[in-house]
């Protein structure tokens, strides 16, 4: 009989026994899966098998997913493939399925690649991939019979010396020729997608290869030149050693020319792309510039020399005053015009010019009449309206007397449609000249020396056709502050003698000889400084910037 302990030692490793069976059943065989437990079955059909088998790996983005679990033939000679994928997967509807090598003996796996624009829907049970979405690669089978025919080609004599030249050129180069077979395999497959390309293109190299054959003799003369060309070449060998030689050091220049130059060279790039973009925009400005500066060159030249005397300068001025009169609109108002005496700096306003349509005959060659170069036929003052589809849209019409209108505005005064740009006479009782305006400064600012003196009003103005004599004009004393458009007003009076203030006491403050301050009972603490009362003149520039020289200070 056994004995207890020898009971549980069989208990035991039954027990073991039977979790490493389940084990084996459940993670190696894959029994759940075989009967379908935690997998859907999907089928795809291929042109041929490729050398897939069953129990091949199912593969997604680098990830087995599943299992091959059939291979059979289909009605139209088809292979159609069985895979298994695990449940928790989630594949395109859409996806291509391609049989690829996983090494070069042959292991061979179905790799599910989605497309550029993949399905929402997924992959379930009893999908199918259909023929137009299935790929197959190269015959590995057929490349290595290849293979073997290339090598029975060669003679068994030279193969060593092949087979030892070829160790010595690719010895230590692994990770390049793994580089260069992935990048071929890349290859191949982008010109396996192309293949319809490719034969269109071997198709029409028909007529370039008749152009090869009737350009034979030119070919030949080419090929003649290039030999003599480097025949040439070999001859210089000394030469071009020589140039090798200095390479080094003109690179190190080089590479100390660029290390100082790039701190600024980026700034410098901006401002030449800057530079190029407006150059592009005004080719045909600069074209136009280019074209007219040497005629002006040789002028100026000509100016300059005055000999012969009939080929110099000859000039003639004449000056016109109000005719047409000056564009008064875009500008600041009339009654905002400074005196010249305020001699106040301020912020010039921005965007002044004549704001009137283009085609009105003041400031023909103002801003509103620039030429925008991106956009041929069209005018404005700056590049903004240039590229507003609106464009310039003037402000108003200028007429000469009273303020601006806006365009189109009828007219309607009689005044105002006589001839037009012309000063017509107008009886002084129907509207008299108000003369120049006048102006008060700024709160604060003290006036300007003023203008110069002039004859008093009225000013004599031309003898017109005789007619009534017009109204007086009214004239008020201007108030203090105003510049009067017309000389100065006299000096006020000066002011009546009162009593004399009487002289206030001493004040007493406390004082630190020290430092030289003391309480003020006015402004606070102050400072007294001896000597500061009256300091030297300025000596040279540097006097100009510094505090002033006291008396006891050497010069």
């Amino acid at each position: 009989m056994l004995s207890r302990l020898v009971r549980m030692q069989l208990a035991v490793f039954t027990a073991v026994a039977l979790i490493s069976v389940l084990a084996i059943a459940v993670f190696y065989i894959q029994v759940p899966k075989t009967l379908g437990f935690g997998s859907y079955r999907v089928t795809a059909d291929f042109a041929g098998s490729g050398g897939i088998y069953p129990n091949a790996n199912v593969a997604y983005r680098g990830t087995t997913i599943g299992k091959v679990t059939g291979v059979s033939l289909t009605h139209d000679n088809d292979v159609r493939v069985e895979m298994r994928i695990d449940d928790d997967r989630k594949v395109p509807a859409n996806v291509n399925a391609y049989v690829k090598s996983m090494s070069a003996i042959g292991e061979q796996y179905v790799d599910l690649v989605p497309p550029e624009h993949a399905s929402t829907e997924s992959l379930r049970g009893g999908s199918h991939i259909g023929r137009d979405r299935t790929f197959i690669n190269g015959d590995i089978a057929g490349m290595l019979r290849e293979a073997q025919a290339l090598v029975d080609s060669l003679d068994r004599s030279r193969l060593r010396d092949v087979l030892k030249e070829t160790f010595a050129a690719f010895n230590g180069s692994g990770p390049e020729l793994a580089r260069l077979l992935e990048s071929s395999r890349l290859l191949v497959e982008e010109a396996g997608d192309a293949t319809d390309d490719t034969i269109g293109l071997v198709e029409q190299s028909q007529p370039l290869l008749d152009a090869q054959v009737t350009a034979g003799d030119d070919i030949r003369a080419v090929a003649d030149g290039l030999a003599r060309l480097t025949s040439h070449l070999r001859e210089a060998d000394p030469q071009f050693r020589e140039v090798l030689q200095k390479a080094p050091a003109a690179a190190d220049q080089a590479t100390t020319l660029f290390d100082g130059i790039r701190p600024t060279f980026p700034v410098l790039a901006a401002n030449l792309a800057n530079a190029g973009r407006i150059g592009v925009i005004y080719h045909k400005s600069i074209e136009q510039v280019l074209v007219i500066i040497p005629a002006v060159t040789a002028a100026i030249i000509a100016i300059a020399n005055q000999f012969p005397a009939d080929e110099g300068a000859k000039g003639d001025f004449k000056l016109n005053f109000g005719d047409p009169p000056p564009c008064i609109t875009g500008f600041v108002p009339p009654s905002e015009i400074r005196s010249p005496a305020d001699t106040t700096l301020r912020d010039v306003p921005k965007e002044l010019y004549c704001k009137v349509p283009h085609n009105d005959p003041a400031v023909v060659r103002g801003a509103r009449n620039y030429p925008c170069m991106e956009f041929p036929g069209k005018r404005a003052a700056t590049v903004q309206q240039c590229r507003d589809p609106e464009g310039y849209v003037p402000i108003g019409s200028n007429p000469w007397r009273g303020p601006p209108v806006p365009v189109g505005t009828p007219i309607t005064d009689p005044r105002m449609i006589l001839p037009q740009n012309k000063y017509p006479y107008i009886p002084p009782q129907a509207d008299y000249d108000p003369g120049p305006p006048v102006v008060q400064l700024p709160p604060g600012v003290p006036p300007g020396p003023g203008p110069a003196l002039t004859p008093p009003y009225p000013t004599q103005i031309p003898p017109v056709t005789p007619g009534p004599p017009p109204p007086p004009l009214p004239f008020q004393p201007p108030p203090d502050q105003i510049v009067p458009p017309y000389g100065r007003p006299p000096a006020p009076p000066p002011p009546a003698e009162g009593d004399r203030p009487q002289a206030a006491g001493v004040d007493v403050a406390t004082y630190d000889p020290a430092t030289g301050k003391f309480l003020d009972p006015h402004t606070g603490i102050s400072v007294y400084a001896s000597g500061i009362a009256a300091p030297s003149i300025a000596e040279n520039w540097v006097d100009l910037m510094t505090y002033p020289r006291t008396g006891s200070e050497p010069a």
